[in-house]
This record gives C-alpha cells, sequence and structure tokens, in this order.
C-alpha cells in the first residue's frame, strides 16, 4: 500500500482539489493523508467555512485522514509553512510521497530550481532585499527563472526543499487554473469561489459540496484592529498604524513597505491580533489533530499509533497537554472566525469539540 500526503488549505473544497486528488491516486497512491489548515490560512485570512466542515468535504471525496495543521503554523511564510506540514508528514511513519499541485507540473525542473535556491549567497538576498524588492522578487531576479512566477510553482519548491532527508518523494500535478484566476470553466479557483460565496452567487458547479456556515475576516475590521492596537506586535508598524486606520485594508497600506509582499502584511497582522511573536515557527508542531477519517483512515491512524512519532488525537484537550501554547493560539483563531461568521450562533470551544471519524 502506497501512501501519498498532501498539505492543503481547501478554501473552500473545490473540483480542482478533487482532480487533484484522483490524479494522485491514479499515479497508484492507494491511501491519501491530508494535513490541512485550522480556521485560519496561510494568506492571512480567516477561512471561508469551517475546518470541520472542509474535512469532513474532503474525506466524503477521496481523501482517507485529514490532519490540522495547528497554529501558529498555518499562519506563516510559505517556507514555515511547507516545513511545518512536511515535518508532520513525515513524522507519521507511513507516508511515501507528498504530493502537490503546480502551474509547471515537472518535479524534474522544480527541483532543479530548489537545489538553485539552496545554493544563493544569503548575501546577495539581503543586499537586493536592502533595495525594496521581495524574497519572491529576489530569487526569481537571482535565478532569471520564470518558474518562481507561478504561486504554486514557489510553494512546490518550498516542499521540494523541506523533503531532502525525509525518505518522503515528491509528485506534482499540474494545475489547469492559475492560482487566484479570476477565468470561470470547470474548474475554478479558489480565490474566484470565495468572491461567488461574498457575492451570494451560485457556486454549486464547481464545489461537490455548498457551505452555508461562512465568515468573512471584513465583518470583524474593528475587532482585529482594536486587539492589534493594543498587541506589542513584533512590527511597530501595524501597533501605530491599527489606531488610525478606518478598515484594514487601509492597515495594510499603512503597513507595507516595498520589500514586503502584501500576503505577509496581512499575515503579520493576524499575528499581532493574535498575540503570536517571531520564532513560534521555529519548532516542529508539536501535535496534530484528527480532524476527520475514513474505515482506511482509521486503519492508517492504527499504523501511526505504532510506527509514528507525533501525538495524534481528536481532542484538543488531551493534545494542549503536549503543548498549551498551540492549542490556546487554536482557540483563539477560532474565536476570531466565530465573530466574523455570516450568521452568528453559539460558540463551541475547541477545547470541548471532539472530531467524529466515520467508518
Amino acid at each position: 500500500m502506497k501512501t501519498a500526503g498532501i498539505i492543503a488549505e481547501y478554501n473552500p473544497f473545490h473540483n480542482g482539489h478533487m482532480r487533484h486528488i484522483q490524479a494522485t491516486r491514479e499515479a497508484g497512491y492507494d491511501r491519501i493523508i491530508v494535513v490541512m489548515s485550522g480556521n485560519i490560512v496561510q494568506r492571512g485570512d480567516l477561512a471561508i467555512c469551517d475546518m470541520g466542515f472542509r474535512a469532513r468535504t474532503a474525506v466524503a471525496n477521496g481523501v482517507d485522514l485529514v490532519l490540522e495543521l495547528p497554529m501558529p503554523y498555518s499562519l506563516s511564510s510559505a517556507e514555515d509553512f511547507a516545513r511545518a506540514g512536511v515535518s508532520i508528514l513525515s513524522r507519521l511513519g507511513c507516508v511515501d510521497a507528498l504530493s502537490f499541485g503546480s502551474e509547471c507540473g515537472d518535479v524534474q525542473k522544480l527541483q532543479a530550481c530548489a537545489d538553485a535556491i539552496d545554493n544563493i549567497n544569503p548575501a546577495e538576498i539581503k543586499a537586493l532585499m536592502s533595495d525594496g524588492l521581495t524574497y519572491p522578487q529576489v530569487t526569481a531576479r537571482l535565478l532569471s527563472n520564470d518558474i518562481l512566477s507561478g504561486a504554486n510553482n514557489v510553494l512546490a519548491i518550498e516542499y521540494i526543499r523541506k523533503l531532502k532527508n525525509t525518505g518522503i518523494s515528491p509528485f506534482t500535478v499540474q494545475r489547469n487554473v492559475a492560482h487566484d484566476s479570476s477565468e470561470i470553466s470547470d474548474t475554478v479557483s479558489a480565490m474566484k469561489i470565495r468572491e461567488m460565496l461574498r457575492a451570494g452567487e451560485d457556486i454549486s458547479d464547481f464545489v461537490p459540496e455548498v457551505p452555508t456556515d461562512l465568515a468573512f475576516i471584513e465583518n470583524i475590521d474593528k475587532l482585529i484592529l482594536s486587539l492589534a492596537a493594543f498587541q506589542d506586535s513584533d512590527n511597530p508598524r501595524i501597533r501605530k498604524y491599527a489606531i488610525q486606520a478606518a478598515d484594514l485594508n487601509e492597515l495594510y497600506s499603512l503597513v507595507k513597505t516595498r520589500n514586503v509582499t502584501h500576503a505577509r502584511v496581512r499575515r503579520e497582522v493576524l499575528q499581532a491580533a493574535l498575540g503570536i511573536k517571531a520564532g513560534e515557527t521555529a519548532t516542529e508542531p508539536p501535535y496534530a489533530r484528527i480532524l476527520a477519517a475514513n474505515a482506511t483512515g482509521i486503519e492508517i491512524l492504527g499504523e501511526i499509533k505504532k510506527s509514528g512519532t507525533i501525538p495524534v488525537s481528536t481532542s484538543l484537550a488531551e493534545l494542549s497537554k503536549i503543548s498549551e501554547r498551540n492549542a490556546e493560539l487554536t482557540e483563539r483563531a477560532s474565536k476570531l472566525w466565530h465573530f466574523a461568521r455570516a450568521e452568528q450562533g453559539s460558540y463551541r470551544s475547541e477545547f470541548s469539540r471532539e472530531f467524529c471519524v466515520s467508518t
């Protein structure tokens, strides 16, 4: 039995994700484990629908086991996001390959680019960033490689770099819709689907199941601004301007500098609101919470308990005994998500919520 891992956000789960899962199985992988972001995602935003819904939808459409990528790793740079996801998969003790989408669709080209990045002189990177270039712009210029123009290629390259010495092989599926594309066809980007959900448009042609419990970050602009204004952020510009900005978009504009990407600014603002400090993603994720599983996933969990080296459980309360800090950040993130819901309901603490596995 060959097992593939996927690192994902499924924000939301759509037809393109189903295509990726199918292609992974057609490549000979019998079992699929997904490490998925919780209620806050890497782009510096709230997930549009709850992690439980996203995990259950994934299992209903070809995934065997979904584990949560805990906070603060889901709200980190592409490098730290990739490192954390690979760390979890490698410590499960049963993963043969990491499957990911890319614009390139060629593992050898991505591998060559990853090797070239590893050989760049850090002093050159620092010098160009001091001239106002962002890190992606710096690497693209130094390598003169158009592969780095694709957002999913960039993340794929980070995955490959982190896979070294893990024994896990890279496997890629070529995307047929560009990252954050507004194009509408039989497969639509997650960004376009989120836009349609915000506008109240019908997305049923593009997803296996339409989410109804939605959260939008703009619903809690003032809450995030007030939290950021009072937190001792690693970026002093956030605390300075949070009190002045009328909304989050204005804060992003005030905080951004030439050599920083918009995504990094969004992440730093949420990190400030949640009280996350620099260096909190430097260590390996302490655990992985089980979000959903089918019968095959339950069998995999049995193997993990025998040969894995990372604690797994459906209970955040149990996992908090391993890392109280990571568990508390997950709770804070879910409270923000709750306040941003389009239709308010009662809040259920992550410490009392246990995800069910199906047989």
